[in-house]
């Protein structure tokens, strides 16, 4: 079961006293993403709430807190970790064995650096740093592996530096990782050029795959360069593609990018499942490297809201 699902009203609570409690909680940052689904909140709070009880009380006083099952830190998928930047687990609520191995070389079922990942949001140079890291592992509850979302905070205490994280299986994907993820991506391209950016993007192990999303790259015409989710198709022309009501959104938001350098274009899509047409979004993004313009996307479900569904 999903955190956040089942007994709502108790997690609804965990976040009031979560807010409520937390000593010296920061500020609201006005530059931090927003974010749609409650999920994403709760966990982002129960993080954001550690790292202030890190930085407060000190690492040892905090673990301990954090070990307390049934606690506002420990119930159902919630629980907390904190790796010291070499990659030493120094807390696992869940594990407690890790406590004091070096996991830098742990890796998902797609060889993604799971540790090294989560590090690299501490070595960032902001003091309060914070990230994603997506990664497909074994829900023991599940027959299969399924992508867990871990939400990362860079904290220091007694002059060392950590990241303290927690993470939920199959969260709902959010704007602001597509666009996150996409932004880096374009970065990376103009930066690197077309042969390191290309093999990133096609690799299942880079930050670029995640919760069964992939970065596509269209050349001026719309043609596909990089197109992880049709290996086998490459140079299919996107700017043909119709909707489930005939509209060309992927010729809609290139034609945006005229005035803009990104731009968001909803289309209606059959959902996987049930087959009637469902909102998704394309994030594009232009991109001018090696003197070409290309434009590198990805696109995402959008989750019905409770407004919209059948009493």
């Amino acid at each position: 079961m999903r955190a956040g699902s089942g007994p709502y009203g108790f997690v609804l609570a965990f976040v009031l006293a979560l807010t409520a409690c937390a000593p010296h909680a920061p500020a609201a940052d006005s530059s931090a993403p927003a974010y749609a689904y409650d999920d994403t909140k709760h966990l982002v709070a129960l993080v954001d709430a550690a790292a202030d009880t890190i930085r407060t009380d000190g690492l040892r006083p905090a673990c301990a807190q954090f070990a307390q099952k049934n606690s506002r830190w420990f119930f159902g998928q919630y629980y907390l970790f904190v790796y010291a930047l070499d990659g030493t687990a120094v807390c696992h609520a869940a594990s407690p064995a890790l406590v004091g191995k070096n996991l830098m070389g742990l890796r998902d079922m797609n060889g993604k650096p799971i540790v090294r990942f989560i590090t690299d949001v501490g070595k960032r140079p902001q003091p309060d740093a914070s990230g994603w890291v997506f990664y497909l592992w074994q829900e023991q509850s599940q027959l299969g592996p399924s992508w867990k979302s871990a939400y990362l905070r860079k904290v220091t205490s007694d002059g060392t530096t950590y990241v303290v994280g927690s993470g939920l299986y199959q969260m709902r994907t959010e704007k602001a990782w597509i666009q996150d993820r996409v932004d880096a991506a374009a970065a990376l391209l103009e930066r690197a050029g077309e042969k390191v950016a290309f093999a990133q993007f096609e690799d299942p192990a880079s930050p670029f795959v995640f919760n069964d999303t992939f970065v596509f790259v269209l050349d001026a015409r719309g043609r596909t360069l990089v197109d992880p989710a049709y290996p086998t198709m490459a140079g299919r022309n996107l700017a043909d593609f119709r909707d489930a009501v005939g509209n060309r959104p992927v010729a809609a938001a290139m034609r945006a990018l005229q005035h803009s350098d990104a731009t968001w274009m909803q289309y209606l899509w059959p959902a996987p499942g049930s087959g009637e047409p469902t909102r998704k979004l394309i994030y594009l993004r232009k991109v001018v490297a090696g003197g070409k313009t290309l434009y590198v996307g990805t696109d995402l479900f959008l989750a019905t809201p409770i407004w919209m569904k059948a009493g």
